[in-house]
């Protein structure tokens, strides 16, 4: 007779194995898997705008066609105007780069009078620091001509993906459910779950993505930093990787005025006010328009984070904070796997589930 604990052991281990395999998996197949898994958020994000079309009596392939060329549409306008932005961030780069050489001089010249530092051994450690950033920038370089490449063939495969995702969407329901046929009645539940949970994140993420994006660029216009509505959507869109994404995008755009500015004003102005809509963004915008929707702590949260950057790089960044949450919820709904729920969760889920009890008790 096998003993309880030694079953919660097998089960633990197999838990393990599966986890295992399914990483190496996502990180030998991420170019089959990374457009899949943003074709899927992407379609449940705008599934519930083709339902309504469908209501209206627009046939489905209309429905999805319309709002795909709507979508498309104004992603192609913002990816337009970050061009024409970043074209005049690249032509300011000599003026930028005489600012840096001055920058340098003046840093040489207080070094020799102040700690004694000789000409030479200063601009020798400095033509080395340089050496070293202009070495990581290249290989940067060569790595983001890769990315781009991989972008490309994302933007042209991700669009046809979410187009059968959803004209398919019946079927692919349906034979899962036929899978689960001993349990439907849980399946049906545990994907309305999932799907309100997902298609309630990702909308409300959205809101406070562009809500902050506006506030970043009223930020940026009212110091006069130029490249405003650039580095507005630079801050905002690293919003979306909490707790590591604000402070590399705010170091950035700082560095950015440090750069161009003669003055300390300027920077100072820029961490005070990014800081301040920061605060608002993480005490008001976001518990008011998200709430609690995924309920995962904050360290799960990082783990996530980072595992999401080793796997797929700053999509999976993206990508894994809203799966983490879609794998709590499958967790919470089945008996075997709930204690892996309760260990991603936070106390606050477990008070409401108490007081739910009692409630129901009573």
């Amino acid at each position: 007779m096998i003993r309880p604990d030694t079953n919660n052991a097998y089960r633990l281990a197999a838990f393990l194995i599966i986890a295992v395999i399914t990483v190496y998996i996502m990180v030998v197949a991420q170019s089959i898997l990374l457009p899949l898994a943003w074709a899927l958020l992407i379609s449940l994000l705008i599934l519930p705008i083709v339902q309504w079309l469908e209501e209206k009596n627009v046939a489905r392939p209309v429905a999805i066609i319309l709002v795909l060329i709507v979508v498309t549409s104004v992603f192609g306008f913002i990816f337009y105007l970050l061009s024409i932005q970043v074209v005049g961030i690249l032509n300011d780069v000599p003026a930028l780069t005489r600012k840096l050489n001055q920058w340098v001089g003046n840093m040489q010249q207080y070094a020799e009078n102040n700690w004694g530092i000789s000409h030479e051994m200063f601009s020798r450690q400095i033509a080395t620091s340089i050496s070293d950033m202009i070495g990581a920038f290249l290989v940067e370089i060569r790595n983001s001509i890769s990315t781009v490449f991989q972008a490309i063939t994302l933007i042209t495969v991700i669009p046809l993906y979410i187009y059968f995702m959803l004209y398919y969407r019946d079927l692919f329901y349906d034979g899962f459910l036929r899978i689960v046929k001993n349990y439907q009645k849980q399946a049906t539940s545990l994907v309305s779950k999932v799907n309100n949970i997902v298609q309630r994140y990702l909308f409300g993420m959205l809101i406070v993505t562009i809500i902050i994006g506006v506030l970043f660029y009223i930020d940026l216009i009212t110091l006069g930093i130029d490249y405003a509505f650039f580095f507005a959507t630079l801050l905002a869109v690293f919003n979306l990787i909490p707790y590591v994404g604000v402070i590399v995008s705010s170091l950035v755009v700082i560095l950015y005025s440090l750069v161009i500015t003669n003055s300390l004003f300027y920077p100072l102005a820029l961490l005070i006010s990014l800081w301040f809509i920061q605060f608002l963004e993480n005490n008001f915008i976001t518990p008011f328009v998200v709430g609690t929707r995924v309920k995962v702590n904050p360290m799960a949260a990082l783990i996530a984070i980072f595992a999401g950057s080793s796997v797929w790089g700053i999509s999976g960044m993206v990508l894994f904070l809203p799966l983490v949450g879609v794998i709590k919820t499958v967790f919470d709904e089945i008996e075997a796997l709930r204690p892996f729920g309760m260990m991603l969760g936070t106390k606050r889920d477990e008070d409401e589930k108490a007081e739910k009890k009692v409630e129901n008790n009573s």
